[in-house]
């Protein structure tokens, strides 16, 4: 088996709406014209990552499956 690398897509999702989330200010301040269609891509963004499913080796129940595996 794999290790669980933390890099599927769900994840990645929800890394690439943070990272919009965080650089959302700075198009804000420089173009207020379109301000309403940066946020409505973020909002976007993190729809994605909330619909996606949670999928890889380990998902959805990373303890439930294997005793060993349990929180360090």
């Amino acid at each position: 088996m794999g290790k669980d690398t933390g890099t599927d897509i769900k994840s990645l999702a929800i890394n690439l709406a943070s990272t919009l989330l965080f650089v959302l200010p700075f198009p804000a301040y420089f173009d207020t014209e379109n301000l309403k269609k940066y946020a409505a891509g973020v909002g976007a963004a993190f729809l994605v990552a909330y619909v996606l499913p949670p999928v890889g080796w380990r998902r959805p129940h990373p303890y439930s499956d294997d005793a060993t595996n349990v929180p360090s």
